[in-house]
């Protein structure tokens, strides 16, 4: 079924029904940032293949709604019909507030946050629109090829990898909750706190589940196919089907009953119908995003891992240019550079390989047709990998060939270097929020009018999700303290349309600093900046000594892993920058 025919015939169930509008989403039911390709209902339906889509579907008028890592992407992507809105300066619910008066819209709770629909629903009652709740999801009726899920079974992680027993987790799980019922509904957090993994998502090591601790049951909700046939979990845990956990919450009845903010509006209406509901933070997400010991260690290993494979992928591409390589070959000879590593899992996310205008597309994903590299162009390549034991995130954004790059391209790029380098070298005191600290990323971007629409940091999981919470740097004002043992990424950027991207990335480690009270961040990501594109007048001579320090580090922590040709070629990329010529 072609795009627009696919549309016209939910089109034709919205009619049917009586509604105005279909809204639909690009998660799912576990409400997870990436969804397994039998969930992918928007990008089936509309071509956008990012993480973070909302559309608005009439007969008449069609809108998609996303943040500025997608904008441009959603124009190149999605049919013409579709006038996209950027989510940065309008919500869904203030633009239904605004546009849709005494519209009726077709929705699938299940597949949006309680949060979402509590502002859309009091929006909706001022614009006198009425909400319509579906029980089946209309793109599944009209989905007739549907990829089949995954049943591979979950498989449990060491003490080695985990560093902590499930059994001690679930025991402060307890406590937090005293002897009321907590349902967590993030498969995320369930694989934590079990210590489990599996292969239900390209990129993110999960097995889809939920769990449910109660006084003196804990029962895990799983598709049964994925069960190991020989195992046995620390603690008691009765395991059921999957598809009985919406029917088994309905008959939850004058319970105390906690769940996690980030939990959709359907089973929170469920669970209200006859409960006593607390809404509360997401106690594994909390514990887990302060790492232990054994998973910082593993943490440095996996980027240990990933400096080899990323010094091995830039020495082949800066001796293979002119060969007509591809983005996508470039990101598939990287993904096979990686894979060499005997604790390689997956990537943590589609590589993000753009060369010129391309680059300007901050999450660009390129296809098996995509821009051949040329020399005298920027080439933006966004990876990261899951290792056993450690996920890893980094960009590096190179010009290619051998000709100097225009002074613009040189003061642009050191100018988000110098952004970069301030969170690399900050001490800030116990009890900062990223969002306390995200403009020192901008201020020299700033300076000159310039900024970048995405985040400064995310948090990073343990062999889990690339983009984690609670932690981030992000102008959001999210009230969550950078803590020792969270791992955050290190990434501003900017962006010039139509034209080329350039962002600096690393994952930083919050640990305790010499000075009393305060904390700073460790680099843990191995790789070096690109020399040939640093303005050195603009930078100061402490910025400069960190950077020929964190070269220095680099080269001593990867050559001795490293063949001849890739160590030379590593000593020249890892030069001292001196400061008098």
């Amino acid at each position: 079924m072609k795009k627009l025919s696919k549309i016209q015939a939910l089109e034709d169930i919205v009619e049917k029904r009586g509604a105005d509008y279909y809204l639909i989403s690009t998660t799912d039911d576990f409400l997870n940032e990436y969804v397994p390709e039998y969930n992918m209902r928007l990008r089936w339906l509309t071509n956008f293949s990012g993480s973070n889509g909302i559309a608005l579907i009439s007969k008449k008028k069609k809108f998609f709604f996303t943040d500025g890592r997608y904008t441009l992407q959603a124009e190149k992507e999605l049919p013409k019909i579709f006038e996209v809105q950027d989510l940065s300066k309008i919500s869904v619910s203030n633009f239904i507030l605004k546009n849709l008066k005494r519209k009726k819209i077709i929705v699938d709770t299940k597949i949006f946050s309680r949060s979402f629909m509590i502002e859309l629903i009091n929006s909706s009652k001022i614009a006198e629109a009425r909400i319509i709740y579906e029980k089946k999801n209309s793109i599944d009726l009209i989905w007739n090829d549907k990829p089949k899920s995954k049943s591979e079974p979950f498989f449990f992680l060491e003490n080695k990898v985990s560093g902590c027993s499930s059994n001690i987790k679930i025991k402060k799980i307890k406590k937090t909750i005293d002897n009321n019922t907590l349902i967590i509904s993030s498969p995320e957090s369930v694989c934590w706190l079990l210590n489990i993994r599996g292969y239900d998502l390209p990129n993110t090591p999960l097995v889809l589940s939920r769990l449910i601790i109660s006084n003196h049951v804990i029962t895990l909700y799983i598709d049964l196919q994925k069960v190991p046939k020989s195992f046995k979990f620390v603690n008691k845990i009765i395991i059921k089907d999957i598809n009985s956990f919406y029917n088994d919450i309905s008959k939850y009845t004058n319970e105390d009953v906690f769940i996690e903010k980030q939990v959709s509006y359907y089973i929170y209406k469920t669970l209200c119908k006859k409960n006593r509901v607390k809404v509360i933070n997401d106690i594994c997400k909390d514990l887990k995003s302060i790492k232990n010991t054994t998973e910082i260690k593993n943490s440095k290993q996996a980027h240990l891992n990933d400096g080899i494979a990323l010094v091995k992928f830039f020495y082949w591409l800066e001796k293979s240019l002119g060969q007509n390589i591809s983005e996508y070959e470039a990101s598939k000879k990287l993904e096979l550079f990686r894979s060499e590593n005997k604790d390689f899992f997956s990537l943590s996310f589609p590589t993000i390989s753009a060369t010129g205008a391309n680059g300007s597309i901050i999450h660009y994903n390129p296809q098996s047709k995509s821009s051949i590299l040329k020399k005298s162009q920027l080439y933006l390549c966004d990876s990261g990998a899951q290792y056993i034991g450690g996920t890893t995130d980094i960009t590096r954004t190179i010009y290619l060939g051998k000709k100097p790059a225009s002074q613009k391209i040189k003061d642009i790029y050191t100018l988000v270097l110098l952004g970069h380098l301030n969170i690399s070298i900050l001490k800030f005191p116990k009890g900062t929020k990223g969002y306390q600290i995200d403009s020192i990323a901008r201020f020299e971007l700033w300076k000159k009018g310039f900024d970048y629409n995405h985040g400064t940091g995310h948090g990073v999981g343990s062999f889990l999700g690339v983009h984690e919470g609670p932690q981030s740097i992000s102008k959001s004002p999210v009230n969550v303290s950078l803590k020792p043992g969270m791992i955050i990424s290190n990434e501003p950027g900017y962006y010039k349309d139509k034209s080329f991207g350039i962002r600096i990335e690393n994952l930083v480690l919050v640990k305790q600093s010499p000075l009393k009270n305060f904390y700073d961040f460790e680099t843990l990501s191995l790789f070096p900046y690109e020399q040939n594109l640093i303005n050195k007048s603009l930078l100061s001579l402490n910025q400069i000594n960190w950077i020929n320090n964190y070269h220095q580090s680099v080269y001593k922590k990867l050559s001795p892993l490293l063949e001849n040709n890739h160590k030379t070629w590593l000593l020249k990329k890892t030069k001292k920058i001196l400061t008098n010529d």
